[in-house]
């Protein structure tokens, strides 16, 4: 798929092997789906990620980038500062409604370097586009890339780029120690992690509002999408916080 885009295999084997942004071993990951990216052109973009920003290489050929930030109004960054804030103080009132106090220091949080903030975020499939209604690769058909990175077909799709990715990824979670709570794309990202775990053991957990499954001996949680419109929505963030305080999870 991506031997279509018009950037040099040279470039495309370092965007493979980009993950995401923040600390490798961080206290938190957020296994997201997509890179998520200003809106820039997509040669400006694929350069800013794979060529000039800071990074850490690690593991087995990956690489993460040191700092990262999302647009205050996306809703995913703000669920992620408020849980990240609300696990750092154990303080519930992180995940409640906020002051304008505590607006200014969610919006804050969100443009400090993911190394301050001791979190990583990691994305499953390797392109950047600016949200998730905007999709910029005309020479790529967008049906037929979502049918490569889905796990949960019967019939899976084989592809050399897929498949080096995959092996970074298990790469990555053996050098991370921290909690790993993925984002959206829930069933997906269970059916990769059996393929990188074969032993590894999921129970699904009511949580009231929404169900997340639970890896204990991997510390991994999956969650449905952190958004107010088609996600857990901010009762569904304070039932997640309090399952990871009350299992002493992070």
């Amino acid at each position: 798929m991506m031997n279509l885009i018009d950037i040099s295999k040279e470039k495309q084997i370092l965007l493979n092997q980009h993950l995401g942004q923040g600390k490798p071993n961080a206290s938190l990951v957020f296994f997201d789906s997509d890179p998520e990216t200003p809106h820039y052109p997509i040669k400006n973009i694929i350069d800013f990620l794979i060529l000039t920003s800071p990074k850490y290489k690690c593991g087995d050929g990956f690489t993460i980038d040191e700092a990262y930030s999302h647009p205050t109004t996306s809703d995913s960054a703000r669920f992620i500062s408020r849980l990240t804030l609300a696990i750092k103080h154990k303080d519930s009132r992180w995940v409640n409604n906020l002051s304008n106090l505590g607006n200014i220091s969610i919006n804050k949080h969100i443009f400090e370097s993911n190394n301050n903030k001791d979190i990583c975020l990691i994305n499953l499939r390797p392109l950047p586009y600016h949200t998730r209604d905007t999709w910029v690769y005309s020479n790529i058909n967008i049906k037929e890339y979502n049918k490569t990175w889905n796990f949960t077909l019967k019939r899976q799709v084989i592809d050399e780029l897929k498949t080096n990715r995959i092996s970074y990824f298990k790469s990555f979670f053996e050098y991370s120690l921290g909690l790993i709570i993925g984002v959206g794309d829930k069933e997906n990202k269970k059916k990769v992690l059996e393929q990188i775990y074969p032993k590894i053991k999921f129970e699904e957990i009511d949580l009231i509002t929404h169900k997340v499954y639970f890896s204990k001996d991997h510390a991994v949680i999956l969650s449905d999408h952190f958004n107010n419109r088609n996600g857990i929505k901010l009762e569904g963030l304070r039932h997640l916080y309090n399952f990871i305080i009350d299992n002493k999870l992070a």
